[in-house]
């Protein structure tokens, strides 16, 4: 049996779960979603500008991670420590959580 999607309106076949185009979810009766999966935030939603915010702090912490890691003994056999590398590590790590609860909050 062929019907439409309530989102798309694209033609489907009778599909217990999600529309195989825009990956509508049914809900049943009780107004929960039928597919187990189903978290309610997709990449479509997300804006670009966030998406792009979360890599580049995954990316300043990684660096920042991995330069502290790698330098540490350098650093250590001077007494001092890699202050750079560790704001790269703490910014990118706060960055990316407010990134994330900025999406979070974005979808609701």
């Amino acid at each position: 049996m062929v019907e439409k999607c309530p989102k798309c309106e694209n033609q489907v076949l009778d599909n217990k779960f999600s529309c195989p185009g825009c990956g509508y979810v049914k809900r049943d009766q009780h107004g929960e979603t039928s597919h187990p999966g189903d978290t309610g935030i997709t990449t479509k939603e997300t804006p670009v500008s966030l998406q792009i915010q979360g890599v580049v702090a995954l990316i300043s912490l990684i660096v920042g991670l991995a330069w502290f890691y790698f330098t540490g003994e350098e650093y250590e056999e001077r007494g001092e420590l890699n202050v750079i590398a560790l704001v790269m590590f703490i910014g990118g790590l706060v960055w990316y959580l407010i990134t994330r609860f900025r999406i979070w909050g974005a979808a609701d």
